[in-house]
């Protein structure tokens, strides 16, 4: 074939990632390509495609880093970038390229112009020069970012944290978080608020982490957060913000709306601002929750209460067992496993009236809670086996092997 195809950046991307990344270089030499054309908004799009996923800014960064660069093996996309930064013919994208070079010195060449007239988009090859091995490469970028994002923050900001936050655990990427992080609890609040919008889930948990430090939210702000974001991180700690403040400030009525929030994260935050300000019977009530983590808590409460919780689940146990419950009422599965956690071998035939309950859920989890206290009836259990219930039929199966 005398002519190939010239693929469009999206194409090119599209065979890099159907590739698994190995067709790195046709994304270069499309992007190479665009930067030639002097076309600036099909150049401002492939920025745009490009920065969009720190990893693949890395990816590029790796593909034209060999040491090799002045063997004839070295791609000559990348020779050609060298040569027109050399000759002052090069565009934004191909000074971006060029940043990546495996001659320090025309990476420095790259970064000195990126810095003499700085563009948010060319930011990210910027920061990975911050870990630059070659001093006088490394030292430059430093001192353009750190002014960049002190001076400017809020157009440097969010750029800077998308890619620092993928590069920390690069090999002296800890310098560009730290400045980061400095930048950001300088910064004016609505530039935190804009990365508080963010889709990458790590600047979102940056932003929030940097506002928490600082004071800016408020507690109905955080509790909003924890009991309405979908992301488990921000919930967590916004959660033990809120619970924070609210312990520091005795707002019991926010610890108490976050105690029956749906995410246990944010309820265990809220149980334990609860417990430190005394309120241990409303802990108590809850020895048969869902969550082993808030049974515990409820189990130490009880404790410090002087209740005894163990008994406490032998008579609940022995009620819905006796049939002296209301009828139709369903053993609460928190019952049977706070009991098999805080019960002896001895207590399990308690539970063996309930390996014939109606409930599949009652006859599974009492099962298992044998097989936890080591205390499986093998005569009650072997006909399980064949439970109309899967799941039922599962636990015999794990019960009974503990007993071979």
């Amino acid at each position: 074939m005398i002519f190939g195809k010239r693929k469009s950046v999206a194409e090119a991307l599209q065979e890099f990632l159907e590739s698994r990344g190995l067709r790195i270089d046709v994304l270069v030499e499309a992007l190479v390509r665009v930067d030639k054309s002097g076309d600036a908004a099909e150049i401002a799009a492939a920025f745009a495609t490009i920065t969009e996923t720190p990893a693949l800014v890395s990816s590029i960064d790796e593909y034209c880093r060999p040491a090799y660069w002045d063997s004839v093996h070295y791609p000559p996309a990348l020779r050609d970038v060298a040569e027109r930064l050399k000759l002052g013919k090069a565009g934004p994208l191909t000074t971006a390229i060029a940043a990546s070079h495996g001659d320090g010195r025309v990476r420095e060449l790259a970064v000195a112009k990126m810095l003499s007239r700085p563009a948010p988009v060319q930011l990210p090859f910027l920061l990975l020069r911050m870990t630059d091995w070659a001093e006088p490469v490394s030292d430059a970028a430093r001192l353009g970012v750190i002014r960049l994002l002190h001076d400017r923050p809020g157009t440097y900001l969010q750029p800077a944290a998308e890619m620092m936050l993928h590069l920390r655990r690069r090999q002296r990427g800890g310098f560009g978080v730290k400045q980061l992080y400095a930048a950001a609890y300088d910064a004016p609040a609505q530039v935190l608020e804009q990365l508080e919008r963010s889709v990458n889930l790590a600047v979102r948990r940056f932003a929030l982490e940097v506002r928490t430090r600082r004071g800016d939210l408020k507690l109905d702000q955080l509790v909003r957060l924890a009991s309405r974001d979908f992301d488990i991180v921000v919930r967590s700690r916004a959660g033990d913000a809120a619970a924070r403040e609210a312990v520091w400030s005795g707002r019991v009525d926010f610890l108490r709306q976050l105690a029956v929030c749906r995410h246990n994260e944010v309820r265990i935050s809220a149980l334990t601002g609860l417990a430190r300000l005394g309120h241990l019977e409303e802990i108590v009530a809850l020895l048969d929750d869902r969550s082993s983590l808030i049974r515990a808590l409820a189990r130490d409460a009880a404790r410090r209460t002087g209740m005894d919780a163990t008994a406490w689940y032998r008579s609940a146990v022995s009620a819905f067992a006796q049939g002296t419950v209301a009828s139709g009422t369903a053993p609460s599965l928190g019952v049977i496993a706070g009991f098999a956690e805080s019960s002896r071998t001895e207590d399990g035939p308690l539970l063996y009236p309930l390996l014939g309950h109606p409930s599949a859920r009652v006859r599974a989890f009492a099962l298992g809670a044998l097989r936890i206290l080591d205390a499986v009836p093998v005569e009650l259990a072997r006909p399980m086996l064949e439970d109309p219930s899967r799941r039922v039929a599962r636990a015999a199966v794990k019960a009974l092997g503990t007993q071979a």
